[in-house]
């Protein structure tokens, strides 16, 4: 009888920080993506001819984000 080559072969499981370093990156993006496009919604409900939304809240989601990074870095050693 043939073995199943995926039976045959253990699987190795992702290594957990490679997975949460990943999503973190992809929740830092989204957070400067989200509040970025805020901003420049914001802009143009306003009406506004500089974009102070948007460098205030692109400027604040940076750090919003590395503050994120930050603190769950520090808290799960």
């Amino acid at each position: 009888m043939p073995t199943d080559p995926q039976k045959s072969s253990p699987k190795k499981p992702l290594d957990n920080s490679y997975v949460r370093y990943s999503s973190m990156g992809l929740q830092m993006g989204a957070i400067i993506f989200l509040l970025t496009w805020g901003g420049i919604k914001l802009d143009h409900y306003f009406s506004l001819k500089f974009p102070v939304f948007t460098i205030v809240l692109a400027l604040f989601s940076v750090f919003a984000a590395l503050w994120y990074f930050i603190k769950d870095f520090i808290g799960k050693k």
